[in-house]
């Protein structure tokens, strides 16, 4: 009966491991996948300044995920909170995003060697489920200046949202699992009150 116990005990921390295992590292590795470029346009040169970009988005997305990709001649020095510049996405006479651009934490790209530029891909939010109707892109200057060279709207398909609250539960399922299943190959000490008392050789 123990045995018949245990073996099922293992079978419960097993698929608990398991189960973990799926939630923990699987969900966020096939949710968070780096998808596929849609495109990327134009916002801001110097020549031109800023432009509105109007689009069709794909109507067989969950989602499309909005980035800006900002170009400076030089390293930008003491950046702060302060937005540099701003973003409105709209549809049908509905705002979507209003979304403020800052360089705070911001890890740049090195464009050459030999070149001082910086490259800086900042993410805005994701568009859900987009709809048929166009949707405008508007960039425009934000509460404090700082040398851009260009600006490009960079769109990216084929990802999923990802609940950040799963993998910390699938953590611990799989810590409860795997000390569990231990638990259950570990051997009993057995009672030696349980053991019948030695013969004796003598009187008696």
């Amino acid at each position: 009966m123990r045995t018949l116990l245990r073996w099922f005990l293992r079978l419960v921390f097993l698929a608990v491991l398991g189960l973990g295992i799926l939630l923990g590292l699987v969900y966020p590795w096939a949710g968070g996948g780096k998808g596929f470029e849609i495109g990327r346009w134009r916002a801001y040169d110097r020549v031109s300044g800023f432009q509105p970009v109007e689009i069709l988005l794909p109507t067989d997305q969950t989602q499309v995920l909005v980035k800006a990709e900002v170009s400076t001649p030089q390293p930008v020095r003491n950046t702060d909170r302060s937005a540099f510049m701003t973003l409105t996405v709209s549809s049908s006479g509905r705002t979507e995003i209003v979304h403020y651009f800052t360089l705070d934490g911001g890890e740049p790209r090195i464009v050459s060697p030999q070149l001082p530029g910086r490259i800086y891909l900042l993410d805005v939010a994701p568009l859900y489920h987009p709809g048929e109707a166009p949707y405008t892109f508007t960039f425009g200057p934000g509460d404090v200046e700082i040398d851009v060279a260009t600006v490009d709207l960079v769109l990216i398909g084929g990802t999923r949202d990802v609940d950040e609250s799963v993998p910390p539960l699938g953590y611990g399922m799989m810590g409860i699992g795997f000390i569990g299943l231990l638990m259950t190959f570990r051997k009993r000490r057995e009672n030696p009150n349980s053991k019948p008392p030695e013969h004796r050789w003598g009187r008696g």
